[in-house]
């Protein structure tokens, strides 16, 4: 949190002029349309390509929405976290904060698509969607000598804002699923509207008879109460903007999302305007077809031979990272987040299903955790913590529950041990880029094997029970996806050029481990469609 408030201090100031970048170290590059602030030279190599995703995305958002932005955007590169991310603003001023490090491709919740191209499209939409202002609008900031921000002690400012900035005032599923609706139709199709992962959500939804949240319900509870936090967000906004475009168009959704001089200020009423009926009885039509869609969809599931599991506990333990087998303690050894149970790591027996607790992760990532590696000789589990800045590198004894910090800010994660040395291998997030690294007993210090280009993605690392060979699913600048091998020697020697691959593109290689005899690889991915173990 106190580097998230940093990062909205800093942009807010940069918004004011190029004088106070210098006073704080960045650099700063101005076109007509954009303001880029960025740490040279660390970040120099990124904004050629980072201004062109900039423009590009900017001229798709003015015409389509017919928007001309208020002001000239700030765009604030950052590298305060080891997995990236980004933020938009438009109140007071027209920002997007941008950490640069690479997605957590996890379970297929980021697209394939190179991810500032994804970014930008992502980001500006929020800009277009909440600055858009017709004339009404442009008289009240004209008053007001710009756009007044809600601030708390001084409820009368909600008027304010909402009379320059209405559509600032919707709910989170309206700003979210908007996003991932036009990313998606800008990257051609490939993004979250239609990708297997929230495919996977709504048809587990129906398959459990789950219950499904009103717009109303989805706003005061479902973005609360979930251990996921705003998840759900994403989830319906994106799904109920795709069923309006199937089911209407596409023109219908963009005239929604559009401040035309003859909209109605209202998000709601707009709605009404546009598809002719109430927001909330649209909503429900959506649930009943999704539930038929669905239907369908598990019928066709079915048909094809399901290969027979057996649970090993009988209630869902939500998000779990890698989990190692040992067989001298009859146990799996992973880390755990659920609800109402704070992230931890933990030994999940596999004679009655019984988690014990072993110590507590610091910043959990939400789907995986925390990367994690296993020596099975000193019965010694890896982890990293505070996952959502910069990693540390983490010990805890599975018998004892002793946890030792290693190497504080490591920013290392793909955790793997390499049994041939007893060494840790991962993949170092710095400055956008990735590096291999290895790690070597006793784990204080790290030494670099081999830095990728920008463009390419390594990530889901693993080693051979020789340790010759590392395995790495590989996103490239293109978006495509591979699944790749490596002789360890070869990076060491600064040849990066794979022994085998496999094309998943566009679907993600997730989790793909070697076999104990080396052999094989076992992994995951949507490849058809549904998850299959591969």
């Amino acid at each position: 949190m106190r580097k998230f408030t940093l990062k909205i201090l800093v942009c807010m100031a940069m918004a004011t002029g190029p004088c106070l970048a210098d006073s704080v170290g960045l650099s700063v590059l101005e076109t007509e349309e954009l303001r880029l602030l960025y740490s040279d030279p660390f970040q120099t190599y990124l904004v050629p390509h980072v201004t062109r995703s900039y423009h590009n995305s900017l001229a798709f958002q003015k015409d389509i929405f017919d928007w001309t932005p208020y002001e000239k955007p700030t765009i604030l590169l950052t590298d305060f976290s080891d997995y990236g991310n980004a933020g938009a603003l438009v109140s007071p001023h027209n920002m997007v904060i941008i950490d640069i490090a690479p997605h957590s491709r996890t379970l297929e919740t980021t697209p394939s698509s190179e991810r500032f191209f994804q970014l930008m499209n992502h980001e500006l939409v929020h800009i277009a969607n909440l600055d858009v202002s017709n004339e009404n609008d442009r008289k009240w900031r004209r008053f007001f000598r710009g756009k007044p921000r809600q601030i708390p002690e001084h409820p009368e400012t909600i008027l304010y804002n909402f009379l320059a900035t209405p559509r600032m005032n919707v709910p989170r599923w309206y700003t979210e699923g908007s996003a991932v609706f036009m990313e998606t139709w800008m990257s051609g199709g490939i993004g979250r509207a239609q990708g297997a992962y929230d495919e996977m959500v709504f048809r587990a939804m129906v398959r459990d008879d789950a219950h499904f949240y009103s717009n109303l319900g989805l706003v005061s509870e479902g973005t609360a109460a979930n251990f996921q936090v705003g998840v759900n967000a994403y989830l319906y906004g994106a799904r109920f903007m795709s069923y309006l475009a199937y089911n209407h168009t596409p023109g219908d959704v963009v005239e929604w999302l559009q401040r035309g001089e003859d909209s109605e200020r209202y998000y709601a009423r707009q709605f009404q305007g546009v598809f002719g009926k109430p927001l909330e009885a649209a909503w429900d039509d959506w649930i009943a077809w999704e539930r038929d869609f669905q239907a369908a969809n598990l019928r066709s599931v079915r048909e094809n031979e399901l290969t027979e599991t057996r649970p090993l506990v009988e209630q869902a333990l939500g998000s779990v990272s890698r989990s190692f087998y040992d067989p001298d303690l009859k146990s799996m050894i992973g880390a755990f987040r659920y609800p109402g149970v704070v992230a931890h790591a933990g030994r999940l027996s596999l004679e009655n299903g019984e988690i014990e607790h072993l110590t507590d992760i610091k910043g959990p990532m939400l789907y995986k955790v925390t990367s994690t590696a296993y020596d099975p000789s000193a019965k010694t589990l890896f982890y990293s913590a505070d996952n959502l800045a910069y990693r540390d590198l983490m010990a805890v004894d599975v018998q004892s529950g002793e946890s030792t910090m290693l190497i504080e800010d490591a920013r290392v994660g793909d955790l793997v041990f390499n049994p041939a040395d007893r060494s840790l291998l991962g993949l170092r997030h710095l400055n956008g880029l990735v590096s291999l690294v290895s790690i070597p007993h006793p784990y204080d210090n790290w030494n670099l094997v081999h830095t990728w280009p920008h463009g390419q993605i390594p990530y889901e690392l693993d080693v051979s029970p020789d340790g010759t060979l590392v395995s790495l699913s590989v996103g490239e600048i293109s978006g495509d996806q591979y699944l790749r091998i490596f002789r360890l020697e070869d990076l060491r020697a600064g040849r990066a050029e794979p022994v085998q691959q496999f094309d998943f593109s566009p679907a993600i290689p997730e989790g793909f481990v070697f076999s104990r005899d080396g052999r094989y690889l076992y992994g995951s991915s949507y490849y058809t469609g549904v998850s299959n173990i591969v």
